[in-house]
């Protein structure tokens, strides 16, 4: 529990000291967290492990809150509220309360260290939803088998020192995006003018918060995965591979209505999101002509699909956050069709319809991709693509690092190295462009790569103040950057100090090392941006840092 007061007091002139005014906020907030549990564990003839455990938890907030002020004190010296004037005061409050329950438990079951079962239940209900959609349950099972305890694979498959097989599926509930009484019809008193109702009197105004949802309940993340663990050549590799598929369902997302509903109509759990991909690394440790080595390989990939967004099927030139079959952050541009570079070309590609007016020799050329005879965002028919394609999106896929770690005498290096094999990046805001602002320096790499009369074979189209520069670098393939990357994360060397020479400090070790910090990387963004950097160019300079230390121990 906590309380949190806060004053302040306000005055603007001594030559006129009537302007002034005195705010008091107080505010409490009680805060309550409970979990009990039981657990039972026994072994049965000498075989069977199993464990049990069942619990309950309870988990509230109250929040309450009181303002008062008035202004025009006569007095400079003493600021009780009751001497501030009466015709100009005002007064607040208000608070806020949530709680969340659960019931859960586990069992888990293994036989003779070959053969393992984990089950979860969760039974969880939230104050944020009605009563009746209050309580969700969400179960979990996981099995592995150690087939490297089999007699068979210690007869066939001797080189493995452990090898199990994994499987699971849980579920899991969200509640995120549920504001604390959506499913109550609220009522807000005022905005800030009275109403006056009969001589004399001012009432304040009242009016519906907005349109109300009661059958809103959990998101539900249902995740299934397979896994093999892997020890082999006695212990010197590694080995772990996952693959999962995560699906949300019931996913809060905005339901068209008819227009003339009149309103905003709540989030509906209607949404549905399909994810999946695989993590892996493989290790080795060793010793290579005296040298001890130790190495690992990490590499993971995602994918994503919006399965279901209510049959809504929208998209803008660019990036969409959500459009229904792709994945989330998905781009949609232009096909790059080359240049205008002459008359010809510039006559017969302004007879398509959606090309500029104002289009010449040195503008950007896009494909009619269905084929309709002319250039547009949208197809004629209702739900029909326009001319766009879909050019990739945010995330960055097959992330991956590796670790080199190797010791000689009283030398040691460790290097990590990490990567993303796919990303792709388009320029927004003010750098989309050359002369985004008539008065802002285009970026560096479009220097001597704009078209012009002296330079006819330039990749980027003409340089221009005018509109037709919007057409020209607007999101296509020509605006498209591959922005993977690798970058030499950190770099440490060592060296030990002799024990003869640190002896005599009274140090059982002394060692000296140099550390480096995104040392080196090797990627493809143009520019000289970072390629981690945010897609608006706005981010600090990128730094590398450098340090000499010593480690010492007595």
């Amino acid at each position: 529990m906590y309380r949190w007061d806060d004053s302040s007091i306000v005055y603007y002139s001594i030559a006129n000291p009537d302007q002034n005014w005195v705010d008091r906020y107080n505010a409490t907030t009680l805060h309550r967290n409970y979990v009990g549990y039981a657990e039972f564990s026994r072994t049965f003839a000498d075989r069977h492990a199993v464990e049990l455990m069942g619990g309950v938890s309870h988990e509230d907030d109250d929040v309450d809150w009181f303002r008062a002020g008035r202004a025009n004190f006569s007095n400079q010296d003493v600021w009780g509220l009751n001497l501030g004037s009466t015709g100009n005061m005002w007064t607040g409050g208000g608070g806020t309360q949530w709680a969340i329950r659960s019931v859960f438990s586990r069992l888990s079951y293994g036989f003779s260290n070959k053969y393992m079962l984990d089950a979860t239940l969760r039974y969880d209900g939230s104050s944020r939803f009605a009563p009746d959609k209050r309580w969700g349950f969400f179960p979990g099972v996981s099995l592995a088998w150690r087939v490297s305890e089999e007699p068979f694979a210690r007869r066939h498959l001797a080189v493995f020192d452990n090898l199990k097989l994994r499987a699971s599926y849980g579920e899991t509930g969200n509640q995120e995006g549920i504001n604390l009484y959506d499913y109550l019809q609220l009522i807000t008193i005022g905005r800030g003018y009275p109403y006056p109702f009969g001589p004399g009197g001012q009432d304040q105004s009242a009016f519906l918060s907005g349109m109300v949802s009661k059958g809103r309940t959990w998101e539900t993340i249902a995740t299934s995965n397979l896994g093999v663990d892997a020890t082999l050549l006695s212990s010197k590799v590694d080995f772990t591979f996952d693959y999962f598929i995560k699906h949300n369902r019931d996913m809060l997302i905005p339901v068209t209505y008819p227009s003339l509903l009149g309103a905003v109509p709540p989030y509906s759990n209607a949404g549905r999101l399909k994810t999946w991909g695989f993590e892996t690394s493989v290790g080795w440790k060793g010793q290579v002509r005296g040298i001890q080595v130790s190495a690992r390989a990490i590499l993971s990939d995602a994918k994503n699909k919006v399965v279901g967004y209510g049959g809504q099927d929208t998209y803008v030139l660019g990036l969409n956050y959500i459009r229904q079959g792709y994945p989330v952050n998905t781009y949609f541009g232009y096909v790059f069709d080359g240049l205008i570079r002459n008359q010809a070309e510039l006559d017969a590609y302004k007879l398509i319809p959606g090309v500029p007016s104002d289009i010449g020799i040195g503008d950007a050329r896009y494909k009619d991709v269905n084929g309709d005879g002319k250039i547009s965002l949208y197809g004629d028919a209702p739900g029909q693509d326009g001319d766009v394609v879909s050019l990739g999106n945010t995330a960055p896929r097959y992330t991956y690092g590796l670790n080199l770690d190797g010791r000689w005498r009283s030398f040691d290096v460790s290097i990590f190295l990490q990567g993303v094999g796919k990303r792709t990046l388009f320029r927004d805001g003010d750098y989309r462009m050359p002369w985004s602002d008539w008065w802002r320096q285009p970026p560096l790499f479009y220097y001597d790569k704009t078209w012009n009369e002296d330079r006819p074979n330039a990749p980027y189209p003409r340089l221009s103040h005018g509109d037709i520069r919007f057409w020209n670098y607007q999101p296509s393939t020509l605006q498209e950057i591959n922005a993977a990357y690798l970058r030499l994360k950190n770099l440490q060397v060592g060296f030990a100090l002799p024990e003869r020479l640190i002896a005599r400090a009274r140090m059982t070790r002394a060692r000296v090392y140099f550390s480096g910090f995104d040392l080196w990387e090797k990627h493809n963004v143009k520019g000289g941006w970072d390629p981690e950097s945010a897609s608006h160019g706005f981010n600090y300079p990128f730094q590398r840092l450098y340090s000499f230390g010593m480690d010492i121990t007595f």
